[in-house]
């Protein structure tokens, strides 16, 4: 056995080796399968990468260096697979195991610029609204993914931990797919936040957590969706974020009777209503969708406020 595969076994004992070897061999070749390929076919472009890897000077690397190269060669298929600015997608079987890599690795490519156009855009006129972690993430975290991702070698790692959330949350993505979703959403979070006056949405934050500008760590744009759409139920000038009467009362009134899952419905159908009357600021359905997603989390929080058991 040679090339990358070989590499599989160093520093390890055999029992090791072995039990790895079977369970990564079954794993890849699930992967794999999905778009036609067998594992005899995948191995000649992790040997091709291999090369490139080493300089040409050697055919074996360590076991978790193969790993990564297997990793690298499985992401640019996937991503040829599943994603392009065309919309047409090839069809499975319709390219050998090398055209996919190579296909999916300019799509991984031209995504990296489109999600550098995206930080391009989120930066200009960046607010951060004094929260410190989320200006940490957008002004010293981001650049770093652009400095020092590894499209060729290690496309599946997109090098940060993100520690400001955007509002979909459990994203199963890595790499450039990672880091792309997280602009778009941070951009469509900073045009919806650009509705509002600073000073507004830094009250709603500070009465979230008075400390807000140091302590602060979940996401701006959900606390001030949050209240914005509290303002609708209430019957409050939603511009300036602030609820006026009842609150609970106005809360109890409005879900009197419904069930979870009506609350949920009615909630993200009140979202999208807020947002598509914002007008040409977020004419897409994209936008509408993004911000409905968070229906069921805040009616679970408002019939709470309300003292609903449902």
């Amino acid at each position: 056995m040679s090339g990358p595969v070989q590499g599989f076994f160093q520093g390890r004992n055999k029992e090791e080796k072995d039990t790895k070897m079977a369970e990564d061999r079954e794993s890849r070749e699930n992967e794999g399968s999905m778009y036609g390929y067998g594992l005899e076919e995948i191995l000649p472009v992790v040997i091709y990468l291999t090369n490139k890897y080493t300089s040409g000077e050697s055919s074996s690397v360590p076991y978790e260096k193969a790993e990564m190269l297997m990793e690298a060669v499985l992401y640019c298929i996937r991503e040829c697979f599943t994603w392009n600015t065309t919309g047409v997608l090839p069809a499975v079987n319709s390219l050998s195991a090398r055209q996919a890599y190579d296909k999916g690795y300019e799509y991984v490519t031209e995504k990296v610029k489109m999600a550098r156009a995206l930080y391009d855009g989120l930066i200009t006129d960046f607010e951060d609204y004094g929260c410190l972690n989320y200006r940490k993430t957008v002004l010293e975290g981001l650049p770093a993914f652009f400095l020092k991702y590894d499209i060729r070698f290690c496309p599946q790692d997109h090098i940060l931990t993100l520690d400001y959330p955007d509002m979909a949350r459990g994203e199963a993505q890595c790499g450039a797919d990672r880091i792309y979703s997280y602009l778009s959403h941070l951009c469509m979070e900073k045009r919806f936040l650009e509705q509002f006056d600073r000073q507004a949405v830094c009250r709603v934050l500070a009465g979230v957590q008075p400390d807000y500008r140091e302590l602060y760590l979940d996401n701006i744009c959900e606390a001030v969706l949050f209240q914005a759409v509290k303002c609708v139920i209430t019957d409050s000038p939603v511009w300036k974020l602030e609820t006026s009467g009842d609150e609970k009362e106005l809360l109890g009134i409005y879900f009197d009777g419904d069930t979870r899952e009506q609350a949920a419905r009615k909630t993200a159908a009140l979202i999208e209503m807020l947002v598509g009357a914002m007008g040409n600021a977020v004419p897409d359905p994209e936008f509408r969708n993004y911000f409905g997603q968070m229906g069921k989390a805040f009616s679970a929080r408002y019939l709470l406020q309300a003292g609903s058991r449902e």
